[in-house]
């Protein structure tokens, strides 16, 4: 049997980014993914804010340009601010600084920092149980000192351990319209897309084009997105996708014996605007050195939960305040409307950068 000292199951960002920094610390680190290639299907919207927005949303993450200096080859266009439009078309413009991806390539280049680092990696493998340290492949069987859950919202990993999984999740559906876009991330409001939002998002020759929505009737999302093609004057969407993003806030519990849960798998979400990426890699460097940690020195695990709470926690509070405050406005369209224009534009930024909404601006 194949003995390593952590087995992460997932290699999204948060898996690959807790691979790369246990790797570093020279432990024999496994990674296991179900998809035959990592990085699809594409369910992102595939948009990271630049070191310097994250620095001013999350203070307290240290070094964060070691996280996200990102090869400029992986960039498809840098973004210059967001465009936040309400039921009534009215626009409220917030400069913000961030860039798109293909998470096609920018997911296999993190998986990669790790496998040069000497973790091993194995696709098209499905996670089945764990007893202790023993995990339970659909190839077999492994030990493990550590198990990391970066499998995303529905975690066969957490449930495994008896942990809480991810309760509350938004529906989307995405593709692309192929053209030239600004270099403005653009969200509408309103019952274009009911309790969430609807986005374009720029790239290389193309944009990220869905919704969001809190399905709370039966709904098809496809005809909400033709709804939306035709109010935005797009055509020819391709590469539809459905998907889900948690909104629920974080998991109760991201530690329970050997097992550590990350990412999408913990809820680690801004529930304002379902942004995951960065929050994926702040929490797996996390877990990673809290990991090496623990096989080096017996460091408690639970370090990793006080850890990522104090780097993130209250900014994921805020934005889980935020999204309840404003369930209470989303259902009729004047309510939010009258909401937004209350609100202005500094505090609408103050919501999408995780901030209190209430400090005086």
């Amino acid at each position: 049997m194949d003995e390593y000292d952590v087995a992460i199951i997932g290699a999204g960002p948060a898996g690959s980014s807790t691979a790369f920094y246990a790797a570093r610390n020279g432990l024999r680190v496994l990674i296991v993914d179900q998809r035959k290639t990592i990085g699809e299907p594409v369910q992102c919207g595939e948009f990271i804010p630049t070191t310097k927005e994250m620095k001013s949303m999350f203070p307290r993450v240290k070094n964060q340009s070691e996280l996200f200096n990102i090869d400029d080859s992986l960039i498809q266009m840098r973004t210059n601010k967001i465009k936040i439009i309400s039921p009534k078309m009215r626009e409220y413009e917030i400069a913000f600084e961030g860039f798109t991806v293909d998470r096609r390539f920018f997911d296999k280049y993190l998986v990669k920092k790790a496998t040069e680092l000497g973790a091993e990696l194995r696709t098209n493998t499905k996670f089945i149980s764990l007893n202790g340290n023993r995990v339970e492949l659909d190839k077999g069987e492994i030990e493990t000192k550590v198990i990391v859950g970066a499998d995303g919202y529905t975690s066969n990993v957490a449930k495994s351990a008896g942990m809480k999984v991810i309760d509350l999740l938004c529906p989307c559906i995405l593709g692309q319209v192929d053209g030239e876009f600004e270099p403005t991330i653009e969200m509408f409001f309103g019952s274009i897309a009911p309790g969430g939002y609807a986005w374009v998002i720029p790239k290389k020759d193309s944009a990220n084009v869905g919704l969001g929505i809190q399905k709370t009737s039966n709904i098809s999302l496809r005809n909400m997105l033709n709804k939306f093609l035709k109010l935005r004057i797009l055509k020819d969407i391709h590469t539809l996708r459905m998907g889900f993003v948690p909104i629920s806030g974080p998991i109760p519990q991201t530690v329970k014996k050997n097992v550590i849960i990350v990412g999408d798998s913990a809820g680690q979400v801004m529930a304002t605007n379902g942004g995951g990426i960065p929050i994926a890699m702040i929490c797996g460097r996390l877990a990673g050195n809290v990991i090496s940690e623990h096989i080096r020195n017996k460091v408690p695990l639970e370090q990793y939960e006080k850890h990522w709470k104090n780097a993130i926690g209250p900014e994921l509070n805020n934005a889980l305040e935020i999204k309840k405050m404003f369930d209470k406005v989303v259902k009729r369209n004047f309510t939010l409307e009258f909401a937004m224009k209350i609100m202005g534009s500094k505090r609408i930024e103050r919501a999408i950068k995780c901030k209190s909404i209430f400090k005086k601006v």
